[in-house]
C-alpha cells in the first residue's frame, strides 16, 4: 500500500512539473488558418531538418511553389491527416490520368489503395499507419523526409543513378516484403531500364550519324520521335517503380520498339532521297 501511496504521489509531482511545459506547448499550437510563413517559421525553430528538406527538395524549386499549405491546407489541427491521402498528391500531379499518377493507379498497390482508401486512419503517423497498400505519401516521405527526391531518378540515362536511393526504397518496401524478394525487384526493375536505355541511345546513334549529311529541319522528324522516346523511356521506369504491368510494357517497351521503327524509317527515306537525287 505504501508502495502505491508512493507511486501516485511521484507521479503527480511529475505532472505538476511537467503539465506547465504541455500547456505551453498546446498553447504555442497555432488555432483557425495559418500561413506558409507562420508554418516556417515555427518549424525553424522547433523542427530545423524538416524544413531543411524541404527547401532542397524539387516542392521548393517548382513554379508555383508547392509549399505546406499546398500539402497540409490552412487549418494546423488537420494538417497531418490533410496531406496524407493520395488526392493530395493527384492534384498537383496531373490528375488521375496524367503518368506519374496513372502508373500507379493501375498497379496492385494503387488499386487496393483506390478500393480501401476509406477505411485507413490518415491521422495516424505514416511509419505506424495501418495501410495494407502504400500510397503516395507512404512510400516517398515515409520518415516524414519532406525531401522527396530521395526516391525519384534524376537521369534516367544514368544507369549508376539506382545506387543513390536504394537503401531508401528498401527502408520502405521492407515493411511488407523479405529482402530477398525486393533485391530481385531492384535487379529485374534496372534490367528493363537498361534494355529501354539501349533502345533509346539507338535512336540517339541513329540521328547523330545522319546530322553528319542531313539539316535540322531535315531531321526534325526525326527528333520528334526522339522526344516520344524520352516520354516512353520515362513510362518504363514508371512502371517498374510503381510496379505496373501497364507502364512497364504497353506504354514502355512496346512504345519504345514503335520509335526506333519510325526513326529507322525517317533516316532510311533521307537517305533513298539523297541518292534519287544523286546527278
Amino acid at each position: 500500500m505504501k508502495i502505491k501511496l508512493f507511486r501516485g504521489y511521484f507521479l503527480v509531482c511529475i505532472l505538476s512539473v511537467l503539465s506547465p511545459q504541455l500547456h505551453a506547448d498546446k498553447n504555442s499550437i497555432p488555432s483557425g488558418n495559418i500561413d506558409n510563413k507562420t508554418c516556417i517559421n515555427c518549424h525553424e525553430k522547433n523542427n530545423p531538418q524538416l524544413i531543411k528538406d524541404w527547401k532542397n527538395s524539387i516542392h521548393a524549386s517548382t513554379q508555383p511553389v508547392t509549399d505546406c499549405i499546398s500539402c497540409h491546407g490552412k487549418n494546423h489541427s488537420n494538417s497531418a491527416a490533410t496531406a496524407r491521402p493520395d488526392k493530395t498528391c493527384i492534384k498537383c500531379h496531373g490528375g488521375d490520368k496524367s503518368p506519374e499518377v496513372h502508373s500507379y493507379t493501375s498497379s496492385k498497390h494503387g488499386i487496393i489503395m483506390q478500393l480501401e482508401k476509406n477505411t485507413y486512419d490518415w491521422q495516424q503517423p505514416l511509419r505506424q499507419a495501418n495501410y495494407r497498400a502504400p500510397g503516395c505519401s507512404y512510400c516517398h516521405m515515409h520518415d516524414s523526409n519532406h525531401n522527396i527526391n530521395s526516391l525519384s531518378r534524376h537521369s534516367l540515362m544514368d544507369n549508376k543513378a539506382a545506387d543513390n536511393n536504394e537503401m531508401a526504397i528498401r527502408s520502405v518496401c521492407q515493411n511488407c516484403h523479405a529482402p530477398r524478394y525486393i533485391t530481385r525487384l531492384l535487379i529485374n526493375g534496372e534490367n528493363m531500364l537498361e534494355i529501354a536505355r539501349k533502345k533509346v541511345r539507338e535512336g540517339t546513334g541513329l540521328i547523330e550519324q545522319a546530322s553528319t549529311l542531313f539539316s535540322e529541319s531535315e531531321l526534325q522528324p526525326a527528333n520528334k520521335v526522339m522526344q516520344e522516346m524520352q516520354h516512353h523511356l520515362k513510362n518504363v521506369y514508371l512502371g517498374v517503380a510503381h510496379q505496373s504491368p501497364d507502364y512497364q510494357w504497353w506504354h514502355g517497351h512496346p512504345a519504345l520498339d514503335g520509335d526506333l521503327l519510325n526513326i529507322k524509317g525517317i533516316i532510311s527515306e533521307l537517305y533513298r532521297n539523297k541518292d534519287n537525287h544523286k546527278p
